[in-house]
């Protein structure tokens, strides 16, 4: 029996319910489209504002980690050009800046890790002005070298106007190169050198059969 059949045996009370709750049913699908459509709407303008702040987010970000990049290889870039001699440097600045250096030390390098090494000289200054300090400070300090002040005490000389003593510590930092590839380098000079040795065998042993 077909529901249209089951239909036409029901009464004419039976009838008129069932097609009463049919017209509200109805009545209830079509309102709910709105509500559905309305949500799902939203839920794309919510997806689509998230889109927008994370690809904001991303932009901004990459802007930062490109700024904090060529920073970071513009200081690897300092470590890449080898310190001068802190002696002949420091002479040099002290007579640019017209003072001299009567006492110095230099104690055994230090390494940092295994990629970085501080050498570091220890130096005294006696009856130094203020100005002539300050010169000889930024001419250590303010080049492209990466060289700087690690220590300093500065001492006024009793009652003499303008005279200071001075005890300055001057580090230097350099790249080290890696022990493989230094290994590395060494390994393939040996075998080079082993190569050049068999062909010039083989060109002796060659001319004595002729």
């Amino acid at each position: 029996m077909t529901l249209r059949d089951r239909f036409e045996t029901l009464g004419p009370r039976e009838k008129r319910l069932l097609q009463a709750l049919a017209g509200v049913f109805g009545i209830l699908l079509l309102a709910a489209i709105p509500f559905g459509v309305s949500s799902l709407l939203s839920d794309a303008e919510a997806t689509h504002t998230e889109l927008v702040e994370a690809i904001a987010r991303i932009e901004a970000e990459g802007d930062g980690v490109r700024e904090r990049q060529a920073e970071r290889d513009a200081l690897l870039a300092r470590y890449e050009t080898p310190v001068p001699a802190l002696a002949g440097y420091l002479d040099k600045a002290a007579q640019g800046s017209g003072i001299s250096i009567p006492e110095s030390k230099d104690p055994s390098p230090l390494a940092h890790g295994k990629k970085f090494e501080e050498r570091f000289t220890s130096i005294s200054l006696r009856k130094v002005g203020l100005l002539a300090l300050v010169k000889f400070m930024e001419r250590v300090s303010g080049g492209p070298e990466p060289i700087s002040i690690t220590k300093l005490n500065v001492h006024k000389r009793g009652a003499e106007p303008d005279s200071y003593d001075v005890q300055m510590t001057v580090s230097a930092y350099h790249r080290t190169a890696p022990k493989e590839k230094a290994d590395e380098k060494a390994k393939a000079g040996a075998n080079a050198k082993t190569k050049t040795d068999e062909g010039l065998k083989d060109e002796e042993l060659e001319e004595e059969l002729k």
